[in-house]
């Protein structure tokens, strides 16, 4: 990491969760890490930022923090364990210069990442819940309840298990476009609070 960045990870994360009531100190802390990201392609730092979220049952903020990476990282991909995510892949994805340039400006402009402004710039276009197989399986067998029914549907499902993608997918792939840049590609952060983050 360069000389002129000095950032904590732990520090951040723990600033940015006791920050819960204040939405513009939230949007500081991740605008922090976000830049950290960008220089380090070190993406942990939004992975916890995101597992903290959920942890307290912010799945408003959680989302947020996934919407607002993909449109910065353009074509990410998260990584999932049990349904859980554990981790974010950046290699292949274009940085949006407009989206970093847009996430600055909320933060110098002191807007709440709780906000309709921040909502505005990098909520997803539409939300998409996570599968629940529980549910699913539930509303299968209140549709079709007799056992063979079931056992018809094991089987078709144990058949496609071949075509079945790997546990990742692209972080919202219903981003707005952006322009396709390459990472450091005429990219110069702004100057901004130091970013407080040490890797894992």
């Amino acid at each position: 990491m360069s000389d002129t960045v000095k950032f904590d990870a732990d520090k951040c994360i723990n600033s940015f969760a006791s920050a819960v009531g204040n939405g513009a100190k939230m949007t500081e802390h991740f605008a922090d890490a976000l830049n950290y990201v960008i220089a380090e392609r070190d993406t942990t730092v939004i992975t916890r930022l995101y597992q903290r979220s959920k942890a307290r049952k912010d799945d408003k903020i959680a989302g947020l923090i996934l919407s607002t990476f993909g449109k910065v990282f353009v074509g990410a991909k998260v990584t999932k364990k049990n349904g859980k995510l554990v981790g974010i892949k950046i290699a292949g994805a274009a940085l949006s210069n407009a989206a970093v340039k847009a996430l600055h400006e909320l933060n110098a402009d002191g807007a709440s990442m709780r906000g309709p402004k921040f909502a505005k710039a990098f909520r997803a276009d539409k939300d998409t819940p996570e599968f629940d197989p529980q549910k699913a399986a539930e509303r299968f067998v209140k549709a079709h309840p007799t056992r063979c029914e079931l056992e018809a549907m094991i089987a078709a499902l144990q058949a496609k298990r071949p075509e079945a993608k790997p546990d990742e997918a692209v972080v919202d792939d219903r981003m707005v476009e952006a322009p396709q840049v390459a990472y450091g590609a005429q990219y110069e952060a702004p100057h901004a609070p130091t970013l407080h983050f040490a890797a894992e």
